[in-house]
């Protein structure tokens, strides 16, 4: 009978990588790390990473260290700086040109003043930031001591009236006629929008106005209409309720076949009183 030959392969191992298991086994050593030959291998990415590191986020590379701002006036442009300055001072990332979200900025800016017809932010590489914006809005008219001017939305003084497209828009008389020069802010942007909202009233309601003025604050409003009486709105209330309650005493008067002879008063908030 001839025995089947099996082949069989065996590996050999240096005694001096072999070691003893406390059984009296034998086990191989694990290959040891060469952390020199590592570390000179990883050496130079890290150094890359470094490097760009402080390009990025250390050196004046990329800070921006001029924002160009061009507006209507000089106290204008200086309120856009001011507030450029102080979003990038609030910004995450500082002063990174890199990284500065220019429709944010934008966004801030157009919330901020919204008496502009636009706003443009622009960055320029590599450390320059530009901000641009033309005219304000205009309001209303502004009559005080016998000049008229024209009042931006943001209730800034924005020229004489002289030259001036005023088509459509809400003459307000100053009944103290105190003087104001031009780039003055005389009047909050709450009190231009409730102004414009009454005047719109009016001239759609055929009420007139023969004149809106105020008297001594801004905190009243005097509307006389064109049927002679007057209307007295309270400013820090919200315009649509106290139209609503003017409408509801116009229609009663008219479902009685009356008028107002003095005047329709509506500073009481949700309450009307005329005579």
């Amino acid at each position: 009978m001839n025995r089947r030959q099996v082949k069989r392969s065996y590996e050999y191992t240096p005694i001096s990588q072999l070691e003893s298991k406390p059984n009296g086994g034998i086990i191989k050593k694990p290959t040891k790390v060469s952390w020199w030959k590592l570390a000179r291998k990883l050496l130079p990415y890290l150094a890359v990473l470094v490097v760009i590191i402080w390009v990025v986020f250390i050196s004046s590379i990329f800070r921006i260290d001029r924002v160009d701002v061009q507006g209507p006036n000089t106290e204008l442009s200086q309120q856009l700086s001011d507030e450029v300055n102080r979003y990038l001072s609030s910004a995450v990332v500082g002063k990174n040109w890199l990284f500065l979200n220019g429709a944010d900025l934008k966004n801030r800016l157009q919330k901020t003043f919204t008496g502009q017809e636009s706003i443009i932010v622009e960055k320029k590489f590599p450390n320059r930031l530009a901000v641009k914006t033309d005219e304000q809005k205009s309001g209303i008219i502004w009559q005080t001591a016998g000049h008229q001017y024209v009042i931006s939305v943001n209730g800034q003084v924005m020229a004489d009236t002289q030259g001036q497209n005023t088509q459509g828009l809400v003459v307000l008389t100053d009944g103290s006629s105190l003087p104001v020069s031009i780039g003055d802010r005389i009047l909050s942007r709450e009190f231009i929008s409730f102004a414009i909202k009454i005047g719109d009233y009016m001239k759609r309601n055929n009420l007139g106005p023969e004149k809106i003025y105020i008297t001594d604050t801004t905190k009243e409003l005097i509307v006389k209409t064109s049927a002679g009486y007057e209307i007295k709105f309270n400013t820090s209330v919200d315009p649509e309720l106290q139209l609503r309650s003017l409408k509801a005493v116009l229609d009663l008067l008219s479902s009685q076949g009356k008028q107002a002879k003095e005047y329709i008063d509506l500073r009481v908030s949700g309450r009307a009183f005329y005579r």
